[in-house]
Parts: C-alpha cells; structure tokens; sequence
C-alpha cells in the first residue's frame, strides 16, 4: 500500500504542478510580467510547490528530516539532474547580465543556510528570517524585472487560457498538489520503514526527485523551444524558494535538527554544486552536452552513495 501512495502522490504531484504552472503564468502573462520575473519567480516557484507541501505536510506530521532531506535533495537534483537533462537536449547559453543577480541569489542564500544549519539546528527564528528573505528577493525580483510586457514562457501555451480559466488551473494545481503531498509523504514514510532506511535518505533521493518533476518536464521543454532563460531562470527560483520558503514554513511549525553527520555531508553537497553552477554560468557562460552528461553521472553517484551510506 505505502508503495501505491508513493506512485499516486508522484503522479498528483506532477499533474498539479503542471496545471499550476499553467495556470499561474497565464496570469502573470496577462498582466504583463517580464519574461525573467515569470521564469524565476512564477515558473521557479511554481514548480518548487510541490517542495513546500510535502514540506509543511512532514513538518506536520512530526517527520521534519523528511522536510529538510527534501528541500535539500531537490536543489541538488534541481542542478544535478535537471541541469544536466536540459543541457543534454539542448546546450544552455546565457549573457551574464541576464543571470547575475539571480544567481549570486542563489549563492548568497545557499551559503547563508548552510552556515546556519552546521551551526546548530533551526528554529522559528530562522524561519522567520529565511520568510521575510524571501519576501525582499520576491520584492526585489519584481522591481529589478518591472512590466516590459507580456511574452511567453518555456512549455506553457497561454494563447489558449482566458484570465478565468487561468484562475480556475491555478486553483486546480494546488488541490492536486495537496492531494500529492499528502499521499506522498504518507507512502515515503511506510518505504522508509520497509526499507530499513532513514526517513531522511527517502527525503533526499525519492520524495526530492519526485517533487522536483514540475521542474524537469518544464526545463525539458524549455530546452526543446531554446529557451535557456526560462530554464536556468526556473532552477534559480527553485532553489531559492526551496531553502527560503519550503524549509522557513517548516521552522516556523517546528525545531529541524541539521547537525547529523547524513545531513551536513548533503548540505556541504548542495553548496558545492550551486557553487559549480554558479561559475558555469558567470563565468563560462555556456553548459554544454559534456557537461549535461557529466552533472547525470554526478547525480547517479549521488544517488547510490545516499543509499549506501544508509
């Protein structure tokens, strides 16, 4: 049965983020959102929806490890694996000054949470501050992008979605996302037992990878219509939004031990490889199928390590 609620909150979770991101970028298209503020705001953390739910939902029910491996877990699968999917279909080229700001971002805010988390663990305070954060980056975001007008964004098709049915998808979206949450965290947990593992490997490696879906199918699509921007522009936002967001609400609900040796080896994980990415896209520019190929195989070894390590 675990495994059944497992797979059903796979395919919810993706359904949903798929409708949601729809939904949502139709609205902001409507209004005249600048493309990068709907890539890495509105597409970024559409995708990362499913992250916050099966989150807050493990917060919930008194499995926190399970939140923090998943937020932790999908920003390294977010730059592993879909970063390295996207530059396998098609090479990921970008200007500098069209990334710059989003990435230090997200340099900045991976530095500061793991600093934060091999310190000592993380309570309300840090939930507090990692929220109001995220409402200065959004604010920011929103202002440096300004209205420059509508225009379309990676796999989403608005031409057919009226500003009602945008808000009836949108609204769509989240019931299945919560649905999916639900049944995913409940069947992760069951896995976990049966297996004989921690909950937070599960969290890292099958609840991450299953919740990160919304952003591999919409930067493999991004990648098939060559639009680099939209989908370096969704991992940027991803990752902020799951540090900042996911992993603050958790705080907020309850203390998240991070001190464990499985945790701080992920965390030193996850900064190592926004620290590569972020050098690849200010410095080298370019992410080609070599290097598309090389972040799979990383992934891979990651994954297999995870598990044997447990």
């Amino acid at each position: 049965m675990q495994y059944l609620m497992l797979a059903g909150g796979l395919i919810f979770l993706f359904a949903g983020g798929e409708v949601l991101v729809k939904g949502s970028v139709a609205l902001a298209l409507h209004l005249g959102i600048s493309k990068l503020m709907v890539a890495v705001v509105l597409v970024g953390f559409g995708t990362s929806a499913p992250e916050m739910l099966v989150s807050v939902e493990s917060a919930i029910l008194g499995h926190p490890e399970l939140a923090l491996g998943n937020a932790v877990g999908s920003n390294i699968a977010n730059i592993l694996l879909i970063v390295g999917i996207t530059a396998a279909i098609y090479p990921i080229v970008v200007q500098r000054s069209d990334v710059q700001a989003d990435t230090w971002s997200v340099v900045v805010v991976t530095v500061a949470f793991v600093a934060a988390g091999l310190i000592g663990n993380l309570s309300i305070w840090h939930g507090m501050a990692m929220i109001a954060a995220l409402a200065l980056y959004v604010a920011v975001a929103y202002r440096r992008a300004g209205h420059d007008g509508p225009v379309a964004g990676g796999d989403v098709e608005v031409s057919e979605l009226t500003t009602a049915r945008a808000i009836v998808f949108t609204l769509i979206g989240f019931a299945l996302l919560i649905v999916g949450a639900d049944l995913l965290v409940e069947g992760a947990v069951g896995v976990a037992l049966t297996l004989g593992v921690s909950e937070a490997i599960i969290g890292l490696t099958v609840v991450a990878l299953g919740s990160s879906l919304p952003e591999l199918a919409t930067c493999a699509s991004a990648a098939r219509r060559r639009e680099p921007l939209v989908a370096v522009g969704n991992v940027l936002g991803s990752n902020i939004f799951n540090l900042l967001g996911a992993v603050g609400v958790v705080a907020l609900i309850t203390d998240i031990r991070t001190t464990s040796p499985l945790i701080s080896d992920d965390l030193m994980i996850m900064l190592a490889v926004t620290v590569v990415l972020a050098i690849l896209l200010l410095y080298v520019y370019r992410i080609g199928r070599p290097t598309g190929f090389a972040f799979m195989g990383a992934y891979g070894l990651y994954v297999a390590g995870a598990f044997g390590f447990s």
